[in-house]
């Protein structure tokens, strides 16, 4: 299952907590959780770009040396 979908079905399932039945020490229970995948996914997905950015904007690398012609002497 993909980040994205991951997070959609973690919405759906903060959405719906409420409605579940569930004692409410458990419901705070699930909404930590649920929010500490978010913010992990959310973090682990913000890396990624950040490291695709530094990628694409990498710094150019040094121009080799131009050799000297053949007849001329390097002295």
């Amino acid at each position: 299952m993909s980040r994205t979908s991951t997070l959609i079905l973690l919405g759906i399932l903060v959405i719906l907590a409420p409605y579940s039945g569930l004692p409410i020490t458990f419901r705070n229970l699930l909404a930590v959780i649920f929010g500490a995948c978010v913010l992990g996914i959310g973090l682990s997905m913000r890396a990624r770009e950040a490291r695709a950015a530094q990628a694409s904007v990498e710094a150019p690398s040094a121009p080799e040396p131009v050799a000297p012609p053949q007849g001329i002497s390097p002295i």
